[in-house]
């Protein structure tokens, strides 16, 4: 009966230990990168402190003045939209996209977007 118990206790552990989550476990990842919805690409007269929005997951997004974005202002997302909290320039253009974190690899949305903000 006691190498019965230490038999199950063994068992029940191993069971346990098996199904915890670790950076080797070899889960499916999504990586499909978002798609972007709003503001819509070539839109004009948005405000400053505009919501983000777009389709799928993203962790990050990217705005940024010039298209290919060497210093972009970056913000951590969660969902599938960002509302500002420190305004944009006004009557300036912008380039935004938004990118899906998988370990070090960023994937992004196929397409960046422009517009311009209003007064």
């Amino acid at each position: 009966m006691k190498y019965l118990i230490v038999f199950f206790i063994i068992c029940c552990s191993a069971f346990i230990f098996s199904s915890c989550d670790s950076s080797t476990d070899s889960k499916s990842t999504s990586t499909t990168p978002p798609s972007l919805v709003s503001p819509y690409d070539n839109d004009s007269n948005v405000a400053t402190l505009t919501p983000f929005q777009w389709t799928g997951e993203a962790n990050v997004i990217w705005i940024d003045v010039n298209p290919s974005f060497p210093s972009p202002l970056s913000y951590t997302v969660t969902g599938t939209s960002y509302t500002l909290t420190t305004p944009l320039s006004p009557n300036s253009l912008y380039y935004w996209k938004a990118g899906k974190i998988v370990g070090s690899t960023t994937y992004w949305s196929s397409n960046y977007y422009y517009f311009r903000t209003g007064n």
